[in-house]
């Protein structure tokens, strides 16, 4: 059975300092629409967001940006 909450959504997982994982879920909370986040390992700070297909390139703008602040490395995407 295919999971329905990543039928219309492309995924991303990121590597993020766990103090760093609530202000990423704020920051795309603010975003309606863009992505969702969900923590898959907090201790390793391993995050995943399931990104709206309409705003992929939105998104990858938005990590870019935050790389500027803060260590964000994608592991798959």
């Amino acid at each position: 059975m295919i999971d329905p909450m990543h039928t219309d959504s492309i995924q991303w997982v990121l590597e993020v300092n766990k103090s760093d994982i609530a202000y990423i879920v704020g920051l795309f909370e603010a975003y309606d629409d863009f992505a969702i986040v969900r923590t898959l390992d907090p201790a390793r700070g391993h995050i995943e967001l399931m990104i709206s297909p309409d705003y992929v390139n939105e998104v990858a703008k938005l990590v870019e940006r935050l790389g500027d602040e803060i260590p964000v490395r994608i592991l798959k995407n």
